[in-house]
């Protein structure tokens, strides 16, 4: 009974206190397991969005290098483009960055699409596939270099709608090189007593954004109520308006060469008989002569005196009137060879180069009186040779040839031009922009901008009449008087390029948005700004699946 006893004693029950510090030790042990294993799920899920991040953006930036090349290479810009870089899907729409090693992903395939928001001829705004062209805006830099009295930036300036001449005039005193305030207007007086002290540029603009320093300027005024820039009011949005930013730059290149690349014959060189077998080659052997003829005689103004009236009935009528009386002398048009016969003669005699020739267009309705060989009788006919460029052939006829001198030719020995505005792509604002700076007013009526706008969608972009703004004339959109005011400001080609480009999943996810300004180059662009504008897409500015709005 002894023994039994103190075998039950023996196996009496324990206390439990292992067993709770065991389960506590496996509770914590699982919590820190559970932590541990969803931290490396957050990190995970932040590797692979950091990554798809990467991915997407790298895609953009593709896209920016994809359009570099696509602009810069001429047969592929006059070829598959057809020289339409502004409203293409063909070429910008959803294209796919092939993956390294293959394809990758079906479902989850890197891509990129070129878009932009372009205004419309009626003044509103559309997404389009495509780039927008910098030549077609007012070039802050371009205006003050060709007027540094800053009087032709301010006149364009005051055609843009919300403009007001305190603003123009702080934007001109901005950018001109004196200290000197205009009336309105703020110099480095001003700026440094700001909190913040600066002193103002009075040189060239590096970027639109410094317009941000001048008196008067917000980035409601500079980029409007969009600030997700996609055209569209979305929502806490004030409205969907665009500001200056779509009539301004400060981009903008030019050279000096044809439609081929290849440098145009300059006008005012020392070797009369170098430069006209240039002009031979590239203009043709009439309108050849007649220039360096232009350059050792006097031509003279040929333009017949014309009156307009209202007949009996009513209805108008023009009468061109040539003067004739007791001393007028007969006349015999000069041939080509017999014009050329002369220059000769002229060039040996003098040994000098001739005159300056300002612009090619001083060349229109002029004609040249040959100098009369000793022994000439007085009664003879003077022997007269007349400008190819004539306003009486017609624009038929005038357009086309214009349209050659201008492609083929130089007054300017420079390379590198100052930029004027691309007449084929400017809004209407900046068309009423070029202006006389003497009297201040638009060089082109309501309605002559107006036909601009309509008439040049059906010029073709391998035509010279369109690179160098000939069309004008030769379509009767502009009169040819009229038009040798504006082609101090204006061409018909470009060079520059804003380019944004939307890099994101087929399959959804994250969405990259970069911007970047382009340069052609000729054949070898360069990049003159980038920008990373993924932080405006709050909300989404672009949805790369769905169709421009």
């Amino acid at each position: 009974m002894k023994l039994f006893a103190k075998s039950q004693a023996a196996r009496s029950p324990r206390p439990g206190y292992v067993i709770f510090a065991v389960l506590i030790v496996v509770v914590v042990l699982s919590l820190v397991a559970y932590r541990f294993a969803e931290s490396m799920t957050s990190e995970y899920r932040a590797g692979v969005r950091t990554a798809e991040d990467a991915q997407v953006k790298l895609a953009a930036v593709s896209g920016l290098h994809y359009t570099a090349a696509i602009l810069a290479d001429r047969e592929t810009f006059y070829g598959d483009l057809d020289g339409n870089p502004f409203d293409n899907p063909a070429i910008f729409e959803q294209f796919e960055v092939p993956a390294a090693g293959g394809t990758g992903n079906e479902v989850r395939r890197t891509m990129f699409s070129i878009r932009a928001v372009a205004l419309t001829d009626d003044g509103g705004s559309q997404q389009r596939f495509g780039v927008i062209d910098e030549g077609g805006k007012l070039n802050i830099n371009s205006l003050i270099a060709l007027d540094p009295t800053g009087q032709v930036l301010y006149n364009a300036l005051m055609k843009l709608p919300d403009m007001t001449a305190a603003i123009a005039d702080a934007i001109v005193d901005w950018v001109d090189a004196d200290d000197e305030a205009r009336p309105e207007g703020a110099e480095s007086s001003h700026y440094l007593s700001l909190p913040n002290p600066i002193k103002a540029k009075n040189g060239p603009l590096n970027s639109l954004d410094e317009l941000l320093f001048v008196k008067g300027i917000d980035p409601y005024l500079l980029y409007g109520g969009d600030t997700n820039r996609n055209g569209v009011q979305d929502e806490l949005e004030v409205d969907n308006t665009r500001g200056w930013s779509d009539y301004l730059t400060v981009y903008g290149r030019e050279l000096n060469v044809d439609m081929a690349g290849v440098a145009r014959v300059y006008l005012n060189g020392d070797d009369i008989e170098t430069m006209y077998k240039q002009l031979e080659l590239a203009v043709g052997a009439d309108l050849a002569t007649y220039i360096v003829a232009s350059k050792v005689f006097n031509p003279q103004r040929n333009t017949p005196t014309t009156v307009t009236g209202t007949i009996n009935g009513g209805g108008n009528v023009t009468l061109t009137l040539t003067m004739t009386g007791p001393n007028a002398k007969p006349t015999v048009t000069a041939s080509t060879e017999q014009l050329y016969a002369a220059v000769q003669a002229q060039v040996a005699l003098t040994a000098s180069s001739g005159k300056r020739i300002r612009s090619t267009l001083d060349l229109m309705d002029t004609k040249i009186t040959l100098p009369r060989a000793p022994g000439t009788p007085r009664d003879a006919p003077d022997v007269v040779a007349y400008s190819p460029l004539s306003s009486s052939a017609g624009p038929e006829t005038l357009g086309p040839m214009l349209a050659l001198l201008l492609d083929k030719t130089t007054t300017r020995q420079a390379v590198e031009m100052v930029p004027r505005i691309n007449v084929n792509t400017a809004p209407r604002e900046v068309l009423m922009g070029i202006n006389n700076p003497r009297t201040g007013e638009s060089i082109l009526t309501d309605t002559e901008a107006d036909a601009i706008i309509t008439n040049r969608a059906n010029q073709l972009p391998t035509d010279p009449a369109t690179a160098t703004g000939a069309w004008l004339v030769g379509t009767s959109t502009v009169p040819a008087s009229k038009f040798r005011s504006l082609e101090r400001y204006v061409t018909g080609s470009t060079m520059v390029y804003r380019v944004q480009s939307i890099g994101y999943f087929s399959g959804g996810g994250p969405v990259a948005r970069m911007e970047a300004v382009i340069d052609t180059n000729q054949g070898a662009p360069r990049f003159l700004y980038v920008r990373d504008l993924s932080d405006l897409d709050n909300p989404r500015g672009f949805e790369p699946n769905a169709a421009p709005k």
